[in-house]
């Protein structure tokens, strides 16, 4: 099950990199990407998926390849949350955002179908 700050990481970069150059967004996404890119070192998978989502933040899969890499950096560093927390702080982006997997898209924006579930215990149909 993917973190839930790793899926707001992931959705922010994809969402930042689609922004306007110099917009709130990008700044945002650029430093997050920075910090991720030092924080990823010499993991080369880590590193081109994140490449990947910069090149084509609309990419599905590399959108699922970034927050797989978070979470296995999640799972085995566990500074490595609180270093991401304090980021989106930094950022304006709230505990309660963050951790419950919300993101407010706003402006010109246009949103599919989504679904946001948690702790389901028995069947769900759509």
């Amino acid at each position: 099950m993917t973190d839930p700050i790793s899926l707001t990481v992931a959705t922010l970069l994809a969402g930042g990199y689609l922004a306007e150059a110099g917009s709130e967004a990008w700044r945002t996404t650029t430093r997050i990407a920075a910090f991720l890119r030092n924080k990823f070192g010499r993991d080369q998978q880590a590193l081109d998926a994140l490449q990947r989502c910069e090149a084509d933040p609309s990419n599905a899969l590399a959108q699922a390849d970034v927050r797989s890499a978070l979470d296995r950096y999640l799972d085995s560093d566990s500074g490595f949350h609180d270093q991401l927390l304090s980021i989106l702080k930094s950022q304006g982006y709230s505990q309660n955002e963050v951790m419950n997997s919300r993101v407010n898209v706003t402006d010109q924006a246009s949103v599919g179908k989504i679904v946001q579930i948690k702790d389901v215990q028995g069947d769900v149909s759509f």
